[in-house]
């Protein structure tokens, strides 16, 4: 049996170790494991083209600096405080401890909104009518009486 010089030993080991270094890993971190899904997005809320925008309570037609200020957008109802803080209805479910549902009933002049936080048993009542474009009527259960918003 003939013996090989090391020179050439170390060179098959070196091109033996450059092979394995070079070879397809899949060590690159911008796949996604198979088992991992993008979190899910839900929409709850639709609110019609009429009543999108922001309205004011105002009694007699004025509107008044009060805490009922509602903002509505294409996928969201926003509650904005009299110092201004927003506050968006689809959060208010994500960040309830079980969520929780929205059923929807739209018209050209209604909008009725119920809430279902899981796990409470809490439900919420909200109904909108189209009184003219700037104006729309708000009343939320238990407490039915009307209440008059304008278009800001």
């Amino acid at each position: 049996m003939k013996k090989l010089p090391l020179k050439a030993i170390t060179i098959a080991l070196s091109l033996t170790l450059v092979t394995v270094n070079c070879s397809n890993s899949n060590d690159d971190n911008t796949t996604t494991p198979t088992n991992q899904q993008p979190p899910a997005t839900t929409q709850y809320f639709h609110p019609p083209t009429w009543i999108q925008g922001t309205w004011k309570y105002a009694p007699f037609g004025t509107p008044i600096d009060s805490p009922l200020t509602l903002k509505f957008t294409d996928s969201d109802i926003i509650s904005i405080s009299s110092g201004g803080t927003q506050t968006s209805w689809t959060e208010n479910i994500k960040v309830s401890p079980n969520g929780g549902s929205v059923d929807e009933n739209t018209t050209n002049t209604q909008y009725n909104v119920t809430i279902k936080h899981n796990g409470s048993g809490t439900t919420e009542f909200f109904e909108f009518r189209k009184i003219s474009d700037t104006e729309i009527q708000y009343r939320q259960a238990p407490v039915l009486n009307w209440t008059s918003l304008v278009k800001m």
